[in-house]
């Protein structure tokens, strides 16, 4: 039912180049690319980088950040652009150029901090919309699409590393070598209509998550060996996302209620942090990790962003929880039945505890008892720093959505900084935040406010849209000065 066709051979040898000309803050990146080979001025790069320009608006139809956090990628109703994160500027535009002449692109993922990118695209002129089912590969140093792989089905995910291309489909996920693009594994799912699979960005031999065959259940698939493969019920209900850390060995996952994220060690399945994010349901968008893995990130179709603090002292008991098929889920925690339901309440079995204790004069405190009594969720750990996203852009005007009406975006998308206790909010409002949290807070606090750093209007569906910069009262790098900092990370060619 898969057919793939390769048309050019992807190098594996990487050289170490400086960022693209045009790279700059506040300028819609021109045609400058990753070799160097533009030579237009200053002042040309300002222009547009597009040609053929259609006069209509640009719409967002999808996004997401590359492996380490160091870039971000957009797919368009006119083609796709690409942003460094910090600082923030759009370094390459393909837009309404030849090979995306009334083109869209649907997904979008980006290989790290390099010229290659896969994506879906669909064509205006296309009634069939066949293009929904193949993923190509794009060469942005040759400009132009060097290999594709195609299926029956259409394709709901993509994922990328340096040695494997992975096309997810509703029912099914093709795993490919990138060299050849030869398939190498075939896995069948359950129904995964948000293309959930997630690949550990450093880990040796590869790692891959997806959904099993069964409702709520989770594969973890390492390398081709199936000794060290295993599947685990994570919800009795759907998943809705899903994330490794860098190394994989911490697998977050969270149902469709969204009320409860759930970490696991990802090599048995044992459960480790049961996370509240909160009583209401929300569509969950993004999971992330820190690259220290001492915070994870929770993004939803809510306003409000969360960030846990995992603290291997809070973790659970080792073996005391364990999902796995043998064991049976760990469960999500009922509600608290209503007081006039049969049965005792839970204030009366508060009650009977406390008066339990007082009568045998137990050593226990009355806490100890009253924490055995409660429904699990009341020990959940609640987050240790949220982020509410502002309702209005930095003129003061109610944020705009700027998805089009096709797009598969559902919320936002974070990014931890790699050093700084700082947390980057993509959001479909064409805007990008950042904030700050303490990493020496208090939790018997309660929960820290994260302090806004800056926020950059990054995208505007108007087609002459320039990123411009940030709007705050921190000092921020000048446009294109990263480019002399040592510890600035050079873009690789492949």
């Amino acid at each position: 039912p898969l057919q793939c066709w390769l048309k050019v051979h992807i190098g594996s040898a990487p050289a170490i180049v400086g960022p693209p000309p045009g790279a700059h803050c506040g300028v819609a990146g021109g045609n400058g690319m990753a070799d160097g080979t533009d030579e237009r001025s200053p002042k040309d790069c300002e222009t547009l980088a597009t040609s053929s320009g259609s006069p209509g608006n640009v719409y967002l139809l999808s996004y997401a950040f590359n492996q380490n956090h160091t870039c971000f990628v957009c797919g368009t109703t006119a083609g796709f652009r690409v942003y460094t994160v910090s600082p923030v500027c759009e370094v390459h535009r393909r837009e309404n150029s030849a090979a995306f002449q009334h083109s869209s692109v649907v997904l979008i993922a980006m290989l790290f901090k390099t010229n290659i990118f896969a994506m879906v695209t669909i064509s205006d002129d296309d009634p069939t919309k066949g293009g929904l089912n193949k993923v190509q590969i794009w060469d942005d140093l040759k400009g132009k699409f060097v290999g594709e792989l195609r299926s029956r089905n259409e394709v709901k995910g993509v994922s990328l590393r340096r040695d494997i291309i992975v096309m997810v489909c509703e029912y099914a996920i093709y795993v490919y070598t990138f060299d050849k693009l030869r398939v190498i594994l075939h896995l069948t799912t359950n129904a995964n209509t948000k293309g959930l699979c997630v690949l550990a960005a450093d880990s040796d031999p590869w790692i891959l998550c997806c959904p099993g065959q069964s409702t709520g259940a989770v594969r973890v698939q390492v390398g081709w060996d199936d000794r060290a493969t295993h599947v685990f019920t994570a919800h009795q209900t759907a998943l809705a996302a899903l994330a490794l850390n860098e190394s994989g060995s911490l697998l977050a996952t969270a149902s469709e209620k969204g009320t409860v994220v759930k970490v696991f060690q990802r090599s048995d399945g044992q459960l480790l942090y049961r996370l509240r994010r909160s009583a209401r349901p929300a569509v969950i968008s993004c999971l992330t990790f820190r690259s220290d893995d001492r915070f994870l990130a929770v993004a939803s179709s809510s306003s409000t962003v969360h960030i846990f603090k995992l603290d291997p002292a809070t973790a659970l008991e080792a073996g005391k929880e364990v999902a796995s098929p043998a064991l049976g889920p760990a469960e999500e925690p009922p509600l608290p039945e209503p007081a006039d339901t049969r049965g005792p309440s839970i204030e009366q079995m508060i009650q009977k505890a406390v008066t339990k204790v007082a009568s045998r004069a137990a050593a226990e405190t009355v806490s100890d008892v009253v924490k055995g009594v409660m429904p699990k969720y009341f020990n959940d750990l609640r987050s240790f720093a949220y982020f509410r996203i502002p309702d209005i852009d930095l003129s003061g005007q109610a944020t705009v959505d700027a998805r089009s009406k096709q797009a598969r975006i559902l919320g936002p998308q974070l990014a931890f900084h790699k050093e700084d206790p700082k947390l980057f909010v993509l959001h479909y409002s064409g805007m990008l935040y950042e904030c700050k949290f303490k990493l020496d807070h208090d939790p018997s606090l309660g929960t820290q406010d994260c302090g806004f750093v800056c926020a950059t209007t990054f995208f505007a569906v108007r087609p002459d849209f320039k990123v411009q910069g940030p709007s705050t009262q921190v000092a921020t790098v000048a446009g294109g000065a990263a480019e002399d900092d040592d510890e600035a990370e050079a873009w690789q060619l492949l």
